[in-house]
């Protein structure tokens, strides 16, 4: 396990990256630190990163807590912090002493964190809170447990989830194909975004299967299909890097295929989220989080599992859940872990209007697990899906090289070149293939 951080080694950390008990009805307050709001209240910090629809109903969450224990002295202060600025300031943060109490989290991106004794182990902590660890799923929980640090829980599941298709139905009708029996193969895949892709001459007006010429989009979407025709970013124990390169140039060609083949997309769109909310596209593989925004914006959309383009069906997985920071004031982890615990226990709200499936079996097999919040035909390729979600994050030190969610990380600046026809299949593959056998060798 690795050692308190201290702040010599905190400094050094930043420069290279930049008294109660939880009930179910409530909490009693501790004392509180210096920067707590008023002197009778105990304040948790809490940092997120959501700003998106899922962003509103996170605050309603926090809403919620706090009016929950309005007269119980703790309330949460939540602060939004820019995804792309969350690490530096977490990392600058913890130099000074002064780093949140907790935080969003994905699972198999913190082991580096945790080496540096950023992001603390919760199993004692948890269960001094009562929160039931039997009723989550099995493999939220084994996802958020590193085996190179004694197997310890390092963050709270909140959801799971996975990377599926959404339909424009306006399009789909207008081109006659049948919502309810939507492709489950590429043939079918590439068939239904031939049908529903418009032209104008040689400029394609609205994408058949919606793509960006950079960035996520292309990148994951090459991940998903690479590891569906067999390829591996990683063995499964942790010692090869890139097998089966020849899937993972099979997968580069078929999406660049879209783009220059079958000419189902156009690398001109740029703000992905937008162009499928303004028609721009008809299928849009994509994750959970979009769904509120566009039932608000009265989008008439569903969604779909997504299809089998190699050997197996297999999509993206990705797991939110809420991790601890080290504290120079050891007996706020206490507060803190019963304030997850709450929110943990109350996250109906959020999975059935947030984002992601629910990670609590006791939640999944309530009735009205279904009923309740965005309509089940957006919500149900989400929930259904998850058992092909496989495909996660490497859990290394540098595990956001490996990461196929990104625009700006290691996979996308190597295959971007790729997808702009600046760069080879083969080079670009072979140069993610080098940085990965480093990174895994450093462990």
């Amino acid at each position: 396990m690795p050692t308190r951080i201290t702040r010599r080694t905190a400094l050094t950390m930043a420069g290279a990256g930049a008294a109660g008990a939880l009930t179910r009805t409530g909490l009693r307050p501790a004392s509180a630190r210096p920067r707590a709001a008023r002197q009778d209240v105990h304040e948790i910090v809490h940092w997120s990163w959501l700003t998106a629809s899922d962003g509103e109903v996170w605050q309603a969450m926090i809403d919620a807590f706090n009016e929950a224990h309005a007269d119980q002295g703790v309330q949460i202060r939540m602060e939004v912090v820019p995804d792309d600025q969350y690490g530096t300031k977490v990392l600058s943060s913890a130099a000074v002493g002064q780093a949140p109490d907790f935080g969003w989290g994905t699972a198999g991106l913190r082991a580096d964190w945790i080496d540096k004794g950023v992001v603390i182990a919760l199993d004692e902590l948890m269960a001094a809170a009562e929160l039931d660890l039997a009723d989550f799923t099995e493999h939220s929980l084994q996802s958020s447990r590193y085996p190179t640090f004694g197997d310890g829980l390092y963050m709270v599941p909140m959801d799971a989830m996975s990377l599926q298709v959404l339909l424009n139905l306006d399009h789909a009708a207008e081109a006659g194909l049948d919502p309810a029996s939507p492709p489950t193969t590429g043939e079918e895949l590439l068939d239904w975004a031939e049908q529903m892709t418009v032209r104008d001459g040689d400029t394609v007006t609205r994408s058949g299967w919606l793509m960006t010429g950079a960035g996520v989009q292309p990148s994951v979407t090459w991940g998903i299909v690479a590891h569906q025709m067999g390829f591996r970013r990683a063995s499964d124990d942790l010692t090869e890097a890139a097998l089966n390169p020849e899937a993972g140039a099979a997968a580069a060609q078929w999406v660049l295929d879209l783009f220059d083949t079958h000419r189902v997309a156009t690398r001109d769109v740029t703000d992905r989220y937008q162009a499928f909310g303004t028609g721009q596209g008809a299928m849009f593989l994509t994750g959970p989080w979009t769904l509120a925004g566009y039932v608000a914006d009265g989008l008439n959309f569903t969604s779909f599992k997504m299809p089998q383009v190699g050997e197996d069906d297999s999509t993206y997985f990705e797991l939110g859940g809420l991790e601890m920071y080290a504290q120079e004031d050891e007996s706020r982890y206490e507060m803190t872990a019963q304030a997850i615990t709450w929110l943990s226990d109350n996250s109906f709200l959020w999975t059935t209007e947030g984002r992601g499936a629910a990670v609590r079996q006791s939640i999944l097999d309530r009735d009205d697990y279904q009923t309740a919040g965005l309509p089940w035909d957006v919500r149900a390729a989400f929930i259904e899906g998850m058992p092909e979600a496989v495909i996660g994050e490497i859990p290394v030190k540098a595990a956001s090289d490996f990461t196929i969610y990104t625009g700006s990380g290691f996979v996308a600046q190597t295959m971007d070149p790729v997808w702009a026809g600046e760069r080879s299949i083969e080079e670009g593959l072979q140069m993610l293939a080098d940085q990965w056998a480093a990174d895994l060798a450093a462990g």
